[in-house]
């Protein structure tokens, strides 16, 4: 996945749009580099399927990616926890495990993600 990864932020740093539509990897941008990205998933298949995990992760892909993370992720995902049973939110594991994975995950361009203000 980190692969997949490093390519998805190669790609968006290059001006790339990707987007998955009818369970297909799609790209959009400049044409040299779209070019390229639709080779680099030809000569390795394998990666358009990292590609859609990465955007529609299962609980399961989620719960992979949380058990490789260092120790203050998941003492940050354990305090989400915390506070959600604590605020009577039913499920608090599962949407503790969503919302970690996606502010640590996220697919947007640097310059448009939300500013995360942590231990305020």
């Amino acid at each position: 996945m980190k692969k997949a990864r490093r390519f998805l932020d190669a790609l968006v740093k290059d001006g790339v749009h990707v987007c998955i539509s009818l369970g297909q990897v799609k790209f959009s941008g400049p044409e040299d580099r779209v070019s390229e990205a639709y080779g680099v998933l030809a000569a390795v298949p394998s990666l358009a399927g990292k590609i859609q995990c990465l955007f529609n992760p299962t609980p399961e892909d989620m719960r992979a990616w949380l058990d490789s993370q260092d120790k203050k992720i998941l003492e940050e995902y354990a305090a989400r926890v915390d506070r959600l049973k604590a605020a009577g939110i039913p499920d608090a594991e599962s949407v503790s495990l969503e919302t970690t994975y996606h502010d640590h995950n996220s697919l947007l361009p640097e310059r448009l993600q939300p500013i995360v203000v942590r231990d305020v």
